[in-house]
């Protein structure tokens, strides 16, 4: 069997999962009918593994981190409390139950998650793909020749994709059949379209030249409007930077420090760190989200 990659934060190996007696899994064919798509999601994320394997692996990997979320509880809880009552049993079962059923349901969406980030790899090469393809159909050059050159170019995941194509055909694969597997397989709304559009042109006779400039045409319609949407985004991201990082901690402490003026309170330092801390982790927040929001329209 061939080693597979395992997941962010799953704690028990792929590779032994792919090992265990098929006795246990209809535990794990129970399980994968949470996600019916579950299976799908493999593998658009390109996991060599069966949706029933890979549910047993997220709930040993969910139990593992149940123990530790319990230990790691039980350890502060020690030295604050520094002793254990009901109460105190109460919170740990909580915190195994909460970082169990966190962490198993994070590992049963994690495919999707990866397919998603894959899609968008794809379609952050795919415009210039597309142009190199055009160019060498124009000139006379096969589609199966054109497409044998973008899988061994620098295109990053859309060569592998193609690479794929490549291989089937090269296993005696129908051409049409091995880009409709790729179509299926695909995460990327675009690929697909545009294998499609190509597949559909090719069969009715018609040119391959025209279907691939209506789509490059297309894509970069798409990722002209999605940089202008951005662009408006970033504006009211830019706003609300600059109101938690300058306008709510100068106001806030002011406001602060004139109500304990009036009032019996007091303004102290562990009330000013507190609001430096949380304005701090906010505008880290905002500047992971920004990061997310940009288009993958170039590396």
């Amino acid at each position: 069997m061939n080693k597979i990659q395992n997941p962010t934060l799953m704690l028990f190996p792929l590779t032994s999962a792919k090992k265990l007696k098929p006795n246990f899994l209809f535990i794990g064919k129970n399980i994968s009918k949470l996600i019916f798509s579950l299976s799908f999601d493999l593998k658009k994320a390109e996991m060599d593994i069966d949706s029933e394997r890979y549910s047993m692996a997220c709930l040993f990997s969910a139990l593992i981190w149940g123990i530790m979320g319990i230990l790691i509880y039980s350890l502060f809880g020690i030295l604050i409390f520094k002793s254990i009552n009901s109460t105190f049993l109460i919170f740990a079962i909580f915190s195994f139950f909460l970082t169990f059923f966190l962490m198993f349901f994070f590992h049963l969406f994690f495919p999707r998650i990866r397919a998603n980030k894959i899609a968008k790899l794809i379609e952050q090469d795919l415009l210039f793909a597309l142009r190199t393809m055009l160019i060498q159909v124009s000139s006379g050059v096969s589609l199966f020749s054109a497409i044998r050159e973008i899988s061994i170019s620098d295109y990053g995941q859309v060569s592998k994709e193609f690479e794929n194509v490549v291989l089937d055909v090269n296993t005696g694969i129908n051409e049409f059949e091995a880009l409709e597997k790729l179509a299926f397989k695909t995460k990327s709304d675009i690929l697909k379209k545009t294998i499609w559009q190509i597949l559909t042109t090719m069969r009715s006779g018609g040119s391959v030249v025209h279907a691939l400039e209506s789509e490059i045409s297309s894509l970069n319609a798409k990722q002209f409007e999605s940089i202008k949407n951005y662009s408006a985004e970033l504006n009211l991201w830019t706003l609300m930077y600059l109101i938690v990082a300058a306008a709510i901690p100068s106001l806030g402490v002011t406001f602060l420090v004139i109500a304990s003026a009036v009032g019996s309170a007091t303004v102290g330092k562990e009330l000013i760190l507190g609001i430096v801390v949380m304005t701090l982790l906010i505008q880290i927040v905002i500047i992971f989200l920004i990061r997310s929001r940009v288009p993958k329209v170039i590396k």
